[in-house]
């Protein structure tokens, strides 16, 4: 599997309803569709939609153009109309509208005026750290200190590198103290025990 359609196809369990729907919509209702999604991404609601006779199969093409407006960000090339085709026949398109389909979503242009709120951010590839006591050693060799003040130069001047590789081919790096490396370590236990939490509630399952 590709990483476009391995990205594509991340949560397939969200594409259960949409895929009853999607082998009565016809070939002539896609264009039009997309163009009424685009508007609503773009904050520029047509009227027509609050009217339609197919509200079901508008929600479902919605759905489709929603997925790859936000996920275009994260992919770090254009859409290959192999992996955008293999997608939506999965989601029980027909053939005649798994091709227009895949031609429209497979051109850059209809993703220029995605709001960025709406856009994926670039998630962690790799994370590299390393103690610097470069600072500490250099102080250490200036004052020939006592050792409760050889302590205090390591808590003031030791620091964590750390280096971050993001998905899209970016690379990021922090320089922390001691003290700011344990309060994101903190931050980061609190939000995954909150995460572990939170999904073992009811109303956050999918049924």
């Amino acid at each position: 599997m590709s990483e476009q359609l391995e990205l594509l196809t991340e949560s397939p369990s969200h594409w259960t309803t949409v895929s009853y729907v999607t082998p009565e919509i016809q070939k002539k209702e896609i264009k039009p569709f997309v163009v009424l999604a685009l508007k609503e991404l773009e904050g520029n609601p047509d009227s027509r939609t609050s009217s339609l006779m197919n509200a079901d199969k508008f929600s479902a093409v919605r759905a489709v153009v929603r997925h790859f407006a936000r996920l275009r960000s994260a992919n770090k090339e254009p859409w290959k109309q192999e992996d955008v085709s293999m997608f939506l026949e999965g989601l029980k398109f027909s053939p005649e509208c798994t091709a227009e389909f895949t031609n429209l979503l497979c051109t850059e242009e209809i993703y220029e005026n995605v709001p960025k709120h709406l856009r994926v951010k670039p998630g962690l590839l790799s994370l590299q750290w390393r103690i610097d006591m470069s600072l500490c050693q250099s102080n250490a060799q200036a004052e020939s200190p006592t050792p409760q003040r050889l302590k205090e130069l390591f808590h003031n001047f030791t620091y964590v590198i750390l280096t971050l590789q993001l998905t899209d081919g970016t690379t990021t790096t922090y320089r922390l103290s001691i003290q700011k490396f344990h309060e994101i370590r903190y931050t980061v236990a609190s939000a995954l025990k909150n995460l572990i939490v939170m999904e073992k509630r009811k109303c956050m399952r999918k049924e």
